[in-house]
């Protein structure tokens, strides 16, 4: 279709994140000094660090004020500023601010939400799944139990529905996403719970989420 992106261009990447007190309340005490913010940047630290010619939009959807400085500097110190965009979020949920972000990317180019509860991710993960997508597809990459999101694709110009919450992956492919089980566990590795989150340290996880970790238990 006239003036849609061709295969090869740049992807827009939405990451939702929830922020402030009720983020990550499931971790209970796991989530203490930080971690839900930590894992939200070194989430998108890895996003901006993938090459502009496969990610090239960034978009950040929070109402926190302490994400939106810490996506502001996280992109500043990767000299990749002028890629980072932050939305605000409109309220009612995880698919009310995907379609925030998404809105503020527009239809014309291949799209990509991505959940920013990844602190083991790595920009490598994320190049090979947005490649394994191919010319950009609705499609979605599960989390690790093989239940939930952590990827969500869609097609330039074809309308994004998302259906993110208890049982994802099934909802996402009843609504016509190809579901891709990659062996990438540095992305499919969200974090809900603290078990999640012991598993995530096994895996390796960004330098922010370490540091917060490494200050509760020094």
């Amino acid at each position: 279709m006239e003036g849609l992106a061709l295969p090869g261009t740049p992807w827009a990447v939405v990451l939702p994140v929830k922020g402030g007190r009720g983020a990550k309340s499931r971790l209970g005490a796991a989530g203490a000094g930080g971690v839900a913010l930590a894992m939200a940047l070194d989430c998108l630290e890895a996003v901006l660090a993938c090459p502009a010619a496969t990610v090239g939009d960034v978009v950040v959807v929070t109402a926190d004020p302490a994400v939106s400085a810490g996506a502001a500097a996280t992109a500043a110190a990767l000299r990749a500023g002028q890629r980072l965009r932050v939305v605000a979020d409109p309220g009612g949920g995880l698919d009310a601010a995907a379609a925030a972000g998404l809105a503020a990317v527009g239809a014309s180019t291949r799209r990509a939400v991505l959940l920013a509860d990844l602190p083991s991710l790595r920009a490598g993960d994320l190049v090979a799944a947005l490649a394994a997508v191919g010319a950009g597809g609705a499609a979605l990459v599960p989390d690790a139990e093989g239940t939930g999101t952590v990827l969500l694709t869609a097609a330039p110009g074809a309308p994004t529905r998302t259906a993110f919450g208890e049982r994802s992956a099934s909802a996402h492919e009843a609504l016509g996403a190809r579901r891709l089980d990659l062996d990438l566990p540095h992305l499919r590795r969200d974090v809900d719970t603290a078990t999640d989150l012991a598993r995530a340290v096994a895996l390796g996880v960004g330098r922010r989420t370490a540091a917060v970790l490494a200050a509760r238990t020094g």
